[in-house]
């Protein structure tokens, strides 16, 4: 059952690439040991330990806040939301429970592949905050430069370490919130809440498939603890975890064409269109505190890592330039061996996509010409991908002085890198030098924060003491850009005959863009809350925060809540906030070089700051700004509970990516100013402040659960409504990209669960509505020529478990029961789109179906 209720506040191999045996024999170590664990995010005495409403606050700091007390909108998903569900990750499963809460597929979105963004209320995945037991964590390593929709350049915080098992609740805060936790929290806040239950033991074991056959999915998970002395504790969880590939596209019909002009080497399918090849992915995490004098020390991490592979685009053997074909894609692309020799190679002209193959065979046979059909007849298709990893750790002393002082000092670090490479591609420029495997770079985010907290209650005469919050935070943060392998970005010598420079995908980062970026912020608030009267609540928050690059800020946030009746309750909230722009997008370098006219050119992705960027309107990049208003009411008709919120959220200054060409007389200007590589350069791309927009919206929950046929049963709906508006393009949005923000995600979302047990028995059903999207598949300026329009869809989850004995319990279910997916798009099957028969980024996928079968073991 979803409940709803204050929040907590402290600031390529197959599934056997695991060793499975390994894995289960470590959890079942795991499970094996002494009992006992607590949660770091509450003091490990058996007082803090009670009913969720006993230990969460809501809008202020105050300990104690009950669910009866919410002036926000909050959910708590427990457990059973959390494990009823065979998803593989953190981020189906919140998007099967939350409605606002959506979520990137991304199948061939270059890095975006590795690091999938989230959406919290239809705003990018960086404007929601995410906490781990009430401790900001750090962000992801990956920029979504490639990325389509609302989440193209965003960097937002990697939660995939985070393990079901391991977390007692999760809490998403539907309000903005910057002026309580700072940056970020303008669509709201995600707290992760870590299993504080001493006596559980676990050990569980899941296989899931696809109906296709595909996607085949294992995964161990294990959990245990022990005491430390007499109220402290320490905690691991332990996931091992490999995932195959899903293929849901089909046969491009330019590969077709080979095909059917006797081209056998072609692949079928020559781009795969699902999720991608995920291995060696494990997660373990730990959660500790012990009594230390007055107060606690206590410490939390996790350390994590993946390999991800995926597919890219194909390359046609006749038609690819800058690798198979010239610049004008008139003739085949051969590479002259001996240029000094006065012999040139043959023309091979391309008609309609062909060529006659007893011309390109005599190229073959010349040992003065090459042209790469020698090593790919049927052309080829890269493999992206590369490992990610992620560790962070907390630490802290936390405890109660005279007079209700409570303190908490805490130091947190965490990283994250993504490792980027790709297989079955060229540098086109080093000919038959080439290598065919690429380590492209790396691109690595590090934080550190440190934390004072304090609160403090003061008698003022009302029906309640006024709760003082105060405290002060560092953050400081690191973005660093690590080259790639020289062949990676480098001319190879062959870029003078036309042939494309870097490895064709992607190219790597070269030493010119690599270096290391930080910034140092401080911040201080205060945070006040009072019952005025036995109805009445009023808490209110300011926080200062002082960046090193880009200057001060200064947000508030005022909430109030009135009990009509005992069965009827007002809330509202009225709030400013922000979100910086991040190291990365201040600081981000890459490009791409080609041949063209006679000389190398190149398109540069620079920081806004560059001169080049500087000559077509680049600024320093300035934080977005933000007004949030919500309106709410909570009430009962009988058993059924019901909240129904109004939100309205206007962001101004929005960070975006832009891409401006660069005129001649720009270059002259650059060189004149001698600007480094001014000479070659023929676009830019840098982020800039420069878009408006309003959100508004509606979130409706209504719970209910009673008795039935000696069993209980539980019914919750809970909906979404969500609508933006761009209310100024500036110079970087056309009417396609206006639309892909518009209308990318589903305005409506809903779920309906019903959840029954009685017994040895328990299933859950749940409904997902989707509604209508829309998807940009041509980068047309204008809308209507390549928009999809995807009607809206239900897809049904369902389980049913049988505890086998105290010990024990069995679990089947299926993931979309129905095998419903997203209408095929209007282009389905057209040249040019590369057998990409579904939209891509759709919330619900476009995999189909699935099953698994879960065992789980209580020790």
């Amino acid at each position: 059952m979803t409940k709803h209720c204050d929040f907590i506040h402290a600031d390529p191999a197959t599934p056997n690439r695991i060793t499975l045996l390994k894995a289960i024999g470590l959890a079942a170590v795991m499970a094996g040991a002494p009992q006992a664990m607590a949660q770091s995010a509450a003091p490990a005495t058996a007082e803090a330990a009670g009913e969720i409403e006993e230990v969460v606050v809501v809008g202020t700091r105050r300990s104690g806040r009950s669910t009866g007390d919410l002036p926000v909108p909050v959910d708590v998903l427990g457990e059973r939301e959390l494990g009823a569900h065979g998803y593989g990750d953190m981020l189906d499963a919140l998007t099967a429970v939350a409605p606002s809460y959506n979520v990137g597929r991304e199948p061939i979105s270059d890095a975006a592949t590795l690091i999938r963004p989230v959406n919290l209320r239809g705003l990018p995945a960086d404007s929601s905050l995410i906490l781990v037991n009430g401790k900001r964590r750090h962000r992801g390593a990956v920029i979504g430069e490639f990325i389509s929709g609302i989440n193209k350049g965003a960097q937002a915080v990697d939660i995939l370490p985070l393990v079901g098992m391991s977390l007692k609740r999760v809490e998403v805060l539907r309000d903005g919130a910057s002026a309580q936790y700072g940056s970020d929290a303008i669509a709201g806040v995600i707290n992760f809440v870590m299993e504080d239950d001493p006596d559980i033991r676990r050990l569980q074991v899941q296989y899931g498939s696809t109906y296709e056959g595909d996607g085949d999915q294992v995964s161990v998970t294990g959990s245990t603890g022990t005491r430390l002395g007499s109220t402290g504790f320490a905690r691991v969880t332990a996931q091992f975890k490999d995932s195959n590939p899903t293929s849901r596209g089909s046969q491009d019909p330019q590969a077709t064409l080979l095909i059917e002009n006797g081209y056998p080497e072609v692949a079928d399918p020559v781009v795969i269109w699902g999720a991608p090849k995920v291995w060696d992915d494990f997660k373990v995490l730990a959660n500790a505190a012990v009594e230390a004098g007055i107060g606690e020390v206590y410490s939390f991490g996790t350390w994590s890592g993946r390999e991800v592979d995926g597919s890219f685009f194909y390359r046609n053997p006749n038609t690819r330039r800058g690798v198979f074909a010239d610049g004008s894609g008139a003739n085949l692309l051969v590479a002259d061996l001996t240029p000094d020799d006065a012999m040139s190679c043959p023309v091979v002209p391309v008609t309609g996509g062909l060529v006659d193959t007893s011309l390109r065979d005599a190229i073959w046979a010349d040992p003065n010409c090459f042209h790469y059909s020698e090593w790919w007849p049927g052309g080829f298709t890269p493999r992206f991908g590369g490992k990610v990893s992620d560790t962070s750790i907390v630490g802290g002393w936390r405890g109660e002085g005279p007079s209700g002082l409570t303190y908490d000092f805490s130091i947190s670090a965490g990283r994250n890198e993504a490792i980027y490479q790709i297989n079955n591609t060229v540098n086109a420029s080093y000919g038959p030098n080439t290598p065919t495997e690429f380590g492209l770079g790396a691109q690595s985010q590090t934080e550190r924060l440190i934390n004072a907290d304090f609160t403090l209650p003061v008698d003022i005469g009302a029906h309640s003491s006024l709760n003082v919050a105060f405290g002060a935070q560092h953050h400081k943060e690191v973005f660093k850009i690590e080259a790639g392998d020289t062949e990676s970005w480098a001319p190879g010598g062959f870029e003078s005959q036309g042939f494309s420079v870097g490895s064709n995908g992607f190219q790597g980062f070269s030493a010119d863009v690599a270096g290391r970026f930080s910034r140092n912020s401080y911040a201080g608030y205060i945070d006040l809350d009072v019952d005025v009267t036995s109805r009445w609540l009023v808490s209110g928050a300011v926080r200062y925060e002082d960046f090193s690059d880009f200057g001060d800020t200064l947000k508030g946030k005022i909430a109030s809540r009135y009990q009509v009746s005992p069965a009827l309750a007002l809330r509202g909230a009225f709030s400013s906030g922000f979100r910086a722009p991040s190291v990365g997008q201040s600081n981000l370098r890459r490009a791409a070089t080609t041949f063209s006219g006679g000389r190398l050119v190149e398109s540069l992705t620079l920081p806004p700051t560059d001169p080049i960027a500087v000559l077509k309107g680049g600024q320093p990049l300035k934080p977005e700004e933000s007004i949030n208003w919500s309106l709410g009411t909570a009430f009962s008709l009988g058993a059924v509970d019901i909240t129904l919120d109004w939100f309205h959220i206007e962001v101004d200054g929005r960070i975006a990516l832009t891409q401006q060409n660069l005129s001649e007389q720009d270059r002259a200007e650059l060189i004149a100013a001698n600007v480094v590589g001014a000479g070659t350069v023929t676009a830019v791309t840098f982020f800039v402040n420069d878009i408006d927009s309003e959100t508004t919206g509606i979130d409706l929950v209504v719970d209910t659960d009673f008795d039935l046929a000696g069993g209980l049963l539980n019914l919750t709906l809970a909906g979404n409504y969500t609508d933006t508006k761009i209310t100024d393009p500036g110079v970087t949005l056309t009417p396609t990209t206006t639309q892909e923000l518009e209308d990318a995600l589903p305005d409506t979302r809903a779920t309906f669960t019903a959840d029954y047990s009685r017994g040895d028995w328990s299933g859950l059903v749940r409904a997902n509505y989707y509604d209508s999207v829309q998807e940009q598949i041509f980068n047309d300026p204008e809308p209507s020529s390549g928009t999809i329009m995807t009607g809206s869809m239900v897809a049904v989850d369902a389980e049913l478990t049988w505890r086998l004995s105290q010990r024990y319990a069995l679990t089947v279910g299926a993931k979309n029961l129905l095998d419903q997916q997203p209408d095929q798009h209007r282009f389905a099957g057209v040249s040019g789109y590369l057998g990409a028969d579904y939209p891509l980024n759709h919330p619900a996928g476009f995999n189909g179906g699935s099953y698994y079968l879960r065992v789980d073991a209580e020790f």
